[in-house]
């Protein structure tokens, strides 16, 4: 193991010495994490990436890349027709291509353990799951941050943490009842495309939310879920994400859009969802007037709590989230 480790090591040393830049950018930070991975016995693996752009910017990195991948094969692919669901149905009909009996997804902006794929085959192979899950940990961005992003930045490491806990809790090898899978760590059978015909939803172009559809149409299926809590991947937090405005604009698109889901997209106004309204406005006074003894801690809540509220109100009138339209990060 401690030979392994070192080989590594060695390897993720190489990755970095290979880049022109002196602090890589998001998807050299990722692709130098594959590089460093353990790869379980009995696993042949290809490592993806689909590109969702007009022209191929990423080509060249991959073309640089592909040496240090020594015992795997680094691919890519150009999808040119814009929003995340194209993207990732891409990916799965490439996997289907390749006759890959599993497809694992992770973020641009994300790292992955050098253990990561070791423990999500094991948490696999030891589940019979069909789609599988694992926790999200934040990073601090290698920047300088003014104190208001410093403090958001603690306030969603503090998030994610929570939601960690929470699927620990409540989520195992055995199921996942109460927490939702989505594809910033993510493993699928790929009979769920093949034979379940169970895809992203291409509808919700930039809206977000297809990854939790697709969670709820496995459930639908009584398809078996897993959560394996030791399978780390790491998010590093664009300092533009770090900020109050953005923070509420995402809970307000997340709001808008799980809130049409679960109505099938005809939204109305009624006792209950006023009420809820009501409760959440109280709550904001409630945040608004503690934030100075909570020393910001719940400033996230804050921003949060009156995106959902708005997410809410603009479902009853018509609006839909936008909130992949255009990117932020590197």
């Amino acid at each position: 193991m401690i030979s392994a480790v070192s080989r590594k090591n060695k390897q993720l040393q190489a990755c970095v010495a290979t880049l022109t830049r002196q602090r890589p950018k998001m998807l050299e930070a990722l692709l130098c994490s594959w590089s460093s991975l353990i790869i379980p016995e009995k696993v042949k693996i290809t490592f993806l990436v689909i590109e969702n752009d007009t022209e191929e910017h990423s080509r060249d990195l991959i073309k640089i890349l592909q040496p240090i991948f020594k015992d795997s094969k680094l691919a890519y692919a150009l999808e040119t027709e814009p929003g995340i669901p194209f993207a990732r149905n891409r990916a799965a009909r490439e996997s289907l291509e390749m006759e890959s009996d599993l497809l694992l997804f992770v973020d641009d902006d994300e790292e992955v353990a050098t253990d990561w794929l070791k423990k999500i085959i094991q948490g696999y192979r030891n589940s019979g799951a069909k789609l599988i899950g694992a926790p999200l940990r934040a990073r601090l961005p290698e920047e300088n941050l003014t104190l208001l992003q410093r403090l958001m930045f603690n306030n969603l490491k503090s998030r994610y943490k929570k939601k960690e806990a929470r699927a620990s809790r409540r989520a195992s090898l055995k199921g996942t009842s109460g927490v939702t899978i989505v594809t910033n760590n993510w493993l699928a059978d790929t009979s769920l495309f093949s034979e379940h015909n169970i895809w992203f939803d291409e509808s919700m172009r930039h809206t977000g939310g297809t990854d939790s559809k697709f969670y709820a149409e496995v459930i639908a299926q009584n398809l078996p879920t897993a959560w394996v809590q030791d399978a780390y991947v790491y998010e590093t937090i664009p300092s533009e994400r770090l900020s109050f405005l953005y923070q509420y604009r995402r809970a307000r698109d997340q709001s808008n859009t799980n809130f049409r889901r679960k109505n099938n997209g005809t939204v109305r106004l009624n006792l209950v969802l006023v009420t809820s309204i009501l409760i959440k406005l109280i709550a904001v006074i409630g945040l608004i007037l503690t934030l100075p003894i909570t020393a910001g801690r719940t400033l996230m809540t804050l921003a949060r709590a009156l995106g959902w509220i708005a997410g809410r109100a603009g479902a009853i009138t018509g609006s839909k989230s936008s909130l992949y339209s255009t990117t932020t990060g590197n």
